[in-house]
Protein backbone atom coordinates (compact mmCIF):
# COMPACT_ATOMS: atom_id res chain seq x y z
CA UNK A 1 0.00 0.00 0.00
CA UNK A 2 1.32 3.31 -0.53
CA UNK A 3 1.78 5.81 1.92
CA UNK A 4 -1.74 7.91 3.26
CA UNK A 5 0.04 9.83 5.78
CA UNK A 6 1.33 13.66 6.15
CA UNK A 7 3.19 12.24 9.80
CA UNK A 8 6.88 12.40 9.88
CA UNK A 9 8.06 8.67 8.82
CA UNK A 10 11.96 7.99 10.26
CA UNK A 11 12.54 11.84 10.60
CA UNK A 12 11.66 13.02 6.93
CA UNK A 13 8.29 13.48 5.63
CA UNK A 14 6.64 12.30 2.57
CA UNK A 15 2.95 13.33 2.46
CA UNK A 16 1.44 12.28 -0.49
CA UNK A 17 -2.29 12.25 0.96
CA UNK A 18 -3.67 9.40 -1.98
CA UNK A 19 -2.01 6.03 -2.82
CA UNK A 20 1.29 5.81 -4.71
CA UNK A 21 1.61 1.81 -4.90
CA UNK A 22 2.74 2.46 -8.62
CA UNK A 23 5.70 4.68 -7.65
CA UNK A 24 6.76 3.38 -4.60
CA UNK A 25 10.63 1.84 -4.99
CA UNK A 26 11.30 5.00 -7.35
CA UNK A 27 12.28 8.35 -6.75
CA UNK A 28 9.57 10.65 -7.92
CA UNK A 29 10.29 13.46 -9.84
CA UNK A 30 7.98 15.50 -7.67
CA UNK A 31 8.83 14.84 -4.09
CA UNK A 32 5.99 16.44 -1.80
CA UNK A 33 8.11 16.58 1.44
CA UNK A 34 6.21 18.17 4.82
CA UNK A 35 2.88 19.02 3.84
CA UNK A 36 1.07 20.21 6.97
CA UNK A 37 -1.90 20.94 5.34
CA UNK A 38 -3.29 17.12 5.33
CA UNK A 39 -3.90 17.55 9.20
CA UNK A 40 -5.51 21.32 8.92
CA UNK A 41 -7.72 20.60 5.76
CA UNK A 42 -7.29 17.20 3.96
CA UNK A 43 -9.40 18.11 0.87
CA UNK A 44 -7.10 21.48 0.11
CA UNK A 45 -3.70 19.26 0.36
CA UNK A 46 -4.81 16.56 -1.82
CA UNK A 47 -5.92 19.85 -4.10
CA UNK A 48 -2.47 21.51 -3.93
CA UNK A 49 -0.83 18.13 -4.35
CA UNK A 50 -2.44 16.97 -7.31
CA UNK A 51 -2.63 20.82 -9.15
CA UNK A 52 1.66 20.50 -8.13
CA UNK A 53 1.70 17.36 -9.96
CA UNK A 54 -0.68 18.33 -13.01
CA UNK A 55 0.76 21.59 -13.33
CA UNK A 56 5.04 20.23 -13.77
CA UNK A 57 3.21 16.99 -15.59
CA UNK A 58 4.42 18.45 -18.98
CA UNK A 59 7.09 20.97 -17.84
CA UNK A 60 11.10 20.42 -18.39
CA UNK A 61 12.11 21.11 -15.09
CA UNK A 62 13.30 17.83 -13.75
CA UNK A 63 13.56 16.99 -10.14
CA UNK A 64 11.76 19.04 -7.48
CA UNK A 65 11.06 19.04 -4.24
CA UNK A 66 7.26 20.66 -3.01
CA UNK A 67 7.03 21.81 0.34
CA UNK A 68 4.13 23.63 2.33
CA UNK A 69 4.17 25.59 5.21
CA UNK A 70 0.90 26.28 7.14
CA UNK A 71 0.52 30.17 8.64
CA UNK A 72 -2.88 30.69 10.19
CA UNK A 73 -4.17 33.95 12.68
CA UNK A 74 -7.26 34.67 14.19
CA UNK A 75 -7.83 37.44 11.47
CA UNK A 76 -7.81 35.65 8.51
CA UNK A 77 -7.87 31.75 9.18
CA UNK A 78 -6.07 29.29 7.76
CA UNK A 79 -3.17 30.43 4.90
CA UNK A 80 -0.18 28.59 3.36
CA UNK A 81 2.72 28.92 1.28
CA UNK A 82 4.41 26.81 -0.86
CA UNK A 83 8.12 26.06 -2.45
CA UNK A 84 9.12 24.59 -5.01
CA UNK A 85 12.71 23.89 -5.79
CA UNK A 86 15.19 21.62 -8.18
CA UNK A 87 17.25 19.94 -5.52
CA UNK A 88 21.31 21.28 -5.50
CA UNK A 89 22.96 19.45 -8.82
CA UNK A 90 26.53 20.30 -10.58
CA UNK A 91 25.01 21.72 -13.61
CA UNK A 92 25.95 19.20 -15.70
CA UNK A 93 22.87 18.33 -16.79
CA UNK A 94 22.53 21.75 -18.39
CA UNK A 95 19.02 22.79 -16.17
CA UNK A 96 19.11 25.98 -14.59
CA UNK A 97 18.35 25.73 -10.70
CA UNK A 98 14.51 26.83 -10.13
CA UNK A 99 13.03 27.75 -7.02
CA UNK A 100 9.35 29.30 -6.79
CA UNK A 101 7.81 30.58 -3.38
CA UNK A 102 4.56 31.34 -3.60
CA UNK A 103 2.87 34.48 -2.07
CA UNK A 104 0.58 33.48 1.11
CA UNK A 105 -2.54 31.73 0.25
CA UNK A 106 -6.47 30.06 1.22
CA UNK A 107 -7.63 28.03 -1.87
CA UNK A 108 -6.56 25.74 -4.00
CA UNK A 109 -7.40 27.51 -6.73
CA UNK A 110 -5.26 30.82 -5.27
CA UNK A 111 -1.96 28.44 -5.03
CA UNK A 112 -2.90 27.00 -9.07
CA UNK A 113 -3.32 30.57 -10.20
CA UNK A 114 -0.09 31.69 -8.60
CA UNK A 115 2.08 28.78 -9.69
CA UNK A 116 0.88 28.70 -13.48
CA UNK A 117 1.83 32.30 -13.43
CA UNK A 118 5.45 31.04 -11.68
CA UNK A 119 5.93 28.62 -14.54
CA UNK A 120 4.80 31.47 -17.35
CA UNK A 121 7.90 33.88 -15.90
CA UNK A 122 10.42 30.63 -15.72
CA UNK A 123 9.49 29.85 -19.51
CA UNK A 124 9.76 33.25 -20.34
CA UNK A 125 13.04 33.75 -18.63
CA UNK A 126 14.39 30.41 -19.77
CA UNK A 127 13.48 31.62 -23.91
CA UNK A 128 15.25 34.85 -23.68
CA UNK A 129 18.08 33.58 -21.69
CA UNK A 130 21.51 33.72 -23.69
CA UNK A 131 22.34 30.61 -25.29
Amino acid sequence: MGIVTSQPVDGRTRTALFPVREREGKRDRIDILANPLGSEDPNLARAVEAAVRRLLKDEDVGPVEVRFRVCRDETDGLQFICKVENPPSDGDDGRAQWRWWSPLMKTAEDFRDAFQDGLRIRRERLANRPR
